[in-house]
């Protein structure tokens, strides 16, 4: 493949999923760009959309730091970034060490760990939620009971796309979850050390999309949850579609304030990063931030509908700094709007078939489908994506409403199983 050269060489650790697309925009801009994979473990899922076409050359991180150090320094990038969650702390390693730009290594831990971030948010005044974190599954049982009212959420310090995210009503449920948690692995292979505990947030959930530059900050997108609580067979979902928000609005404002804080206060100064927060009371509660770009769609779909998105931002903030600050006056504002729903099968089980998907493609708001199951393979909690797009939210409401008469209907006929 031929490459057109910029002068300006950027190193993606682990280019999956967003990450496979700054790095086909960075080259459509004419920087080299050169891949490095974190590890041989990564689930096939998380890698999606990798190219390797696209790099100049593709790094795999197996000799150790020091040889991922040299290899990737031969190559004089001028930036080296998360293409995803699981590349964070590698990036950041390997730009402290080349001298880069790069986020604090002093808080390098916060901004991986969800009991330090917590904690380092807190230190600075910002509202989080309770919480407590134990390899002691009798302390843990101990602190819930005496701190916190049912339910409260579980879940292993560095988890990765809600992996081991329990929501528990009881002491047995405690005890089980914590079980399972320390156990287990993340689906990046890692045994999970201990257990973290939270106060269950009841409110509104919301995402925040940033990008920095020397501490200077950019809102990219506003993102409200659907969190649904249980699927008909009782199982907790965090969440189960996305809705893009407009920019304007007194609660977008004072979200941006918070969550410009909370940036401040685990020392993202340079990159992408997506907050979750809850707003509980009136105003935001942090549940944690990633310092990369938000997952798939969702760095591009707000410039689809119109105006900004993370993904350009990103790329503009490390190709052409002095554009990005000058824009940090401006006033975006979507043209459309647009859902993303995530099709949660009703029951796990091995699929049968898929019914319904015809009647999806012929909606008027269909922007994008992608269903990751097929005949044969064991469910999971996600199953497929439905993006919808239009410029009055009422059309898209209503396509909503369709999509999930048909997923009640069974979209995913399984074998005969347990529920899910």
């Amino acid at each position: 493949m031929e490459f057109v050269m910029s002068g300006i060489c950027v190193v993606i650790v682990d280019p999956y999923s967003a990450g496979a697309m700054l790095a086909e925009a960075l080259r459509a801009r004419g920087a080299k760009c050169i891949a490095v994979e974190s590890s041989l473990h990564i689930p096939k899922p998380m890698r999606s959309r990798f190219n390797p076409a696209v790099f100049h050359e593709v790094i795999l991180h197996e000799d150790g730091f020091e040889s991922t150090l040299h290899a990737v320094g031969r190559h004089q990038p001028a930036w080296v970034v998360a293409g995803c969650e699981s590349g964070v702390e590698l990036a950041e390693r390997l730009a402290t060490e080349l001298g880069l730009p790069a986020n604090s290594a002093s808080l390098g831990k916060a901004r991986r760990d969800k009991y330090l971030m917590a904690q380092a948010v807190r230190r600075c005044g910002l509202r989080t939620a309770q919480q407590f974190v134990s390899d002691d599954i009798e302390a843990i049982i101990n602190w819930t009971g005496n701190s916190l009212d049912w339910p409260v959420i579980l879940k292993p310090p560095r988890s990765v796309a809600s992996d081991n995210v329990f929501c528990c009503r009881s002491v047995d449920e405690v005890r089980q979850a914590a079980e399972k948690i320390l156990s287990g692995t993340n689906v990046l292979g890692c045994r999970n050390p201990s257990v973290l505990v939270q106060e269950f947030l009841a409110g509104t959930e919301y995402v925040v999309d940033t990008v920095s530059f020397d501490g200077k900050r950019k809102t990219t997108a506003f993102w409200q949850y659907n969190r649904p609580g249980t699927t008909p067979s009782g199982r907790f979902v965090s969440y189960d579609a996305m809705t893009l928000l407009p920019y304007q609005g007194e609660r977008q404002e004072i979200m941006q304030s918070y969550v410009f804080g909370v940036l401040e206060a685990v020392a993202i100064r340079y990159g992408p990063s997506q907050c979750e927060l809850m707003w509980v009371d009136g105003e935001p509660v942090l549940i944690e931030v990633a310092a990369r770009l938000s997952g798939g769609l969702n760095a591009i779909l707000s410039g689809i509908c119109g105006d900004i998105c993370q993904l350009d931002t990103t790329v503009d903030m490390m190709l052409d700094p002095n554009r990005f600050l000058a824009t940090l006056v401006e006033q975006p504002r979507l043209h459309r709007r647009a859902t993303i729903l995530f099709l949660i099968p009703q029951r796990q089980g091995r699929l049968v078939r898929l019914r319904g998907l015809d009647e999806i493609r012929r909606l008027g708001t269909l922007h994008s489908m992608s269903v990751g199951a097929q005949p044969g393979d064991l469910l999971k909690r996600v199953a497929g994506l439905v993006t919808l797009v239009d410029e009055d939210i009422r059309n898209i409401e209503r396509d909503v409403s369709l999509v999930r008469a048909l997923e009640r209907n069974g979209i995913f006929e399984v074998e005969d199983g347990p529920r899910s």
